[in-house]
């Protein structure tokens, strides 16, 4: 039956209409799998010498640190990054074919992934070369079966994640707390990861039958995963209809635009994924907002545009692709009732949303050092007043369609060269206002005139509406066409 799936999965990608792209893109995507297996391989083969250049006497207590570490992050990255493996259900649920064998199937094939192949490559080398002459067999079959077991229970519990959060999105609000609970509590000695992660592994020195934790979370990870399947592998899953619980008909008459487009958020794979990346880049301040950051020199005069990234991520990652997240949806909104100047007006106002969310939630920041929340003030205020309206009008010479139903990662879709500028320029237009202030009357007056930017241009919204209803006008039916080219 294996065999037989195999079979038809190949078949259908060769004969689809898109086979050319697709075998385009995944020889491309070989290649790209191909070197980074070489650089680890390599990474795996020298991992000893690297060690004892780092701390020598210290390599194996470093290894088991940096083993903790690699399987925290692994499974995040696998979360965001790890594709789910599909299958067209309809044909194979009208045959006479077990549900068992469809599951047993997807379960086999998720494993071939890089993932699974990155800790055998890099960590193995050492086992045979440091631990098992030191240490003997049982402990180096402790490690060995600790490493592979806990890299398929993070496979498993990745994928589980994952299809909690496609059914319901609360589950992505989880995750993303509980990372950013870990990082806050180990920036603020709440707890201790490096403590943590000296204690786990190390202990298979002295108690190699501990290896058998990680066989038990796999277990459970395979056997949640696979109820889960079991649970949902049925044709009319999606068809349960969802209680209406976003409603911004408030707003006035483009509320109803911005209610929707939230939905669409919330509800398709690659914008979920980019909204949640960008709560996620808040912690990015934790690399940089230390006690005393202002009366550091080194990274001083770096924090407008740390603080810019932490404030405005959100809406700038978002109006990378402001008009192709509603691909699908294009022709209507161009003729509908509401009207071209509306549609633009529910557009400015999504992004001074999610950018007012990640400001709001950056001001915990302050508990550091009090004055984080002027500098963020200021570059909200210019964000909201004088990026946005730019980003916009950027935004409206990309004609590059998306598909949402595709995943973030090594996707390109939609990217253009509009995509670049409308992050790039912003940056550029802060820093260069900064510096040139800042030079002559000193970091706050640099900042403060950026805060006056944003307030004066806030005054100037109406006619900025009046400008891109226009562009938007004459340049409607080229975004069309270039909409319809991804259908």
């Amino acid at each position: 039956m294996i065999k037989f799936l195999i079979s038809n999965e190949w078949k259908k990608f060769v004969r689809g209409k898109n086979s050319g792209a697709s075998i385009f893109a995944q020889v491309f995507l070989a290649f790209m799998v191909l070197y980074l297996l070489f650089t680890s391989i390599l990474l795996g083969i020298m991992l000893k010498q690297i060690l004892h250049s780092i701390a020598p006497s210290q390599e194996i207590n470093i290894y088991c640190i940096i083993l903790f570490y690699y399987f925290l992050l692994d499974l995040p990255i696998r979360y965001w990054i790890q594709e789910l493996p599909t299958l067209s259900l309809k044909p194979y649920l009208l045959q006479n074919v077990k549900k068992f064998s469809l599951i047993r199937f997807l379960n086999i094939r998720s494993l071939i992934n890089f993932f699974n192949l990155i800790p055998l490559v890099i960590f193995l080398p050492f086992l045979f070369e440091s631990i098992q002459p030191q240490y003997g067999n049982k402990v180096f079959i402790g490690f060995l079966v600790s490493i592979l077991f806990t890299m398929l229970a993070n496979h498993f519990l990745a994928m589980y994640l994952k299809r909690k959060s496609v059914i319901n999105s609360k589950w992505l609000f989880g995750i993303v707390l509980i990372i950013i609970l870990l990082a806050v509590g180990s920036s603020f000695n709440i707890f201790s990861l490096t403590g943590i992660s000296k204690f786990v592994f190390s202990q298979l020195f002295h108690s190699y039958w501990l290896s058998i934790l990680p066989i038990i979370l796999f277990s459970l990870a395979f056997y949640f995963n696979w109820n889960l399947l079991k649970s949902n592998f049925y044709l009319d899953i999606d068809v349960k209809k969802k209680k209406n619980i976003i409603s911004l008909d408030w707003a006035d008459n483009f509320g109803e635009l911005i209610s929707n487009e939230i939905k669409l958020i919330l509800r398709n794979k690659r914008s979920k994924n980019t909204f949640f990346i960008s709560l996620i880049f808040l912690l990015y301040g934790l690399l940089f907002y230390k006690l005393g950051v202002f009366e550091n020199k080194n990274i001083f005069m770096m924090l407008p545009l740390v603080g810019y990234m932490i404030t405005s991520f959100s809406s700038l990652n978002y109006i990378q692709f402001l008009f192709s997240w509603q691909t699908a949806q294009f022709d209507q909104l161009m003729t509908a009732k509401h009207g071209i100047k509306t549609y633009i007006k529910s557009k400015l106002n999504l992004l001074r949303i999610l950018n007012t969310l990640s400001f709001t939630l950056s001001l915990l920041y302050a508990f550091i050092d009090w004055r984080i929340i002027p500098l963020h003030i200021c570059l909200y205020l210019f964000n909201m007043g004088l990026i946005i309206p730019l980003g916009t009008m950027v935004n409206l010479y990309n004609s590059k369609g998306l598909d949402l139903s595709q995943g973030t990662s090594m996707n390109y879709q939609g990217v253009g060269i509009s995509s670049f500028i409308s992050t790039l320029l912003p940056i550029g237009i802060l820093y260069i206002i900064h510096s040139s202030i800042s030079y002559f009357w000193g970091f706050w007056s640099g900042i403060i005139i950026i805060g006056l930017i944003g307030i004066i241009s806030l005054f100037f919204q109406n006619w900025y509406i009046n400008k891109l209803t226009d562009l938007l006008t004459k340049r409607k039916y080229q975004i069309i066409s270039g909409f319809r080219a991804i259908k």
